[in-house]
């Protein structure tokens, strides 16, 4: 079985909302959920600006309808100096520090969405061992960055990398039908500029190339589309394999026979022996 989420980084008080109704409209039209990482305050003309609850309705209405699931993306996503350093948020603060900035932020999108938030998204998919920490704290179920794992005790978290941008979709997606014997788990991230109905010169796609996307992904039967809380569940706590296939991907021959754009959560060894046959 193929398993895949779509995480909608950044929406939130001043996000493009047409974008957002679009992503709506086609993942009811196909009956399917995603996880929309949401950023709790903006910063508008130097004040901050916390998400509102009529700016929130279109979000809560489908999360209340098992559409979306809502994620916490940061807190104001805003980088922290110096730079030219990584973009970060988070990094490089004390544990509690971070511990604060989460907290409030988790507490607003609780209040307006109703319900625990059980999943963190960290900006620039940047985050540290106080990151985790404090998430852990703050009784976080799983944790969604990208593929680089820092030296961290990630305790009970589920980690559910981003593995391909969602550009990638027609090679990854082709790519996880040759290791469907290793179930593999794809994790698409969007961004509002990703469709040409934001304004964004140089979008890669536009609305009717995801519901294309959608199309594609579910015409093959044993694919399931799912929320990361949902593909969360399904994991073991402590769950080593995502530092184990990092690893394995930095070796100069096995590196070669792993997925690029996939999480196998079947054994390696039939994602190698389908990297030997592909």
């Amino acid at each position: 079985m193929i398993r895949l989420a779509f995480r909608l980084d950044d929406p939130s008080e001043t996000s493009h909302q047409g974008v957002e109704a679009g992503i709506l409209e086609a993942l009811q039209r196909h009956s399917v959920p995603a996880t929309f990482a949401v950023i709790p305050f903006r910063i508008v003309d130097g004040e901050r600006r916390a998400l509102s609850a009529v700016r929130a309705q279109p979000l809560l209405e489908a999360h209340r309808a098992g559409l979306v699931e809502i994620a916490q993306h940061g807190h104001v996503h805003i980088r922290r100096p110096p730079e030219p350093a990584a973009p970060t948020e988070f990094c490089g603060r004390t544990r509690a520090e971070q511990q604060a900035l989460i907290g409030e932020g988790k507490k607003h999108l609780e209040s307006i969405f109703g319900g625990r938030i059980c999943g963190f998204v960290p900006p620039w998919n940047s985050y540290d061992a106080a990151t985790a920490g404090s998430l852990l704290d703050l009784g976080f179920d799983y944790l969604s960055a990208g593929w680089q794992l820092p030296a961290a005790d990630h305790g009970a978290l589920r980690l559910l990398p981003r593995t391909a941008q969602v550009k990638e979709f027609d090679t990854a997606f082709s790519e996880a039908l040759r290791f469907e014997a290793a179930s593999p788990i794809l994790v698409f991230v969007l961004h509002h500029y990703d469709f040409a109905e934001s304004g964004s010169a140089g979008a890669p796609l536009d609305l009717p190339r995801f519901e294309q996307m959608l199309a594609r992904a579910l015409a093959h039967p044993r694919t399931r589309v799912s929320t990361l809380s949902q593909l969360a569940q399904a994991l073991p706590a402590n769950d080593r394999r995502v530092a184990l296939q990092q690893r394995l991907a930095g070796k100069r021959i096995l590196g070669r026979l792993l997925p690029r754009s996939s999480l196998l959560d079947g054994p390696l060894w039939r994602g190698i022996l389908a990297g030997l046959g592909a």
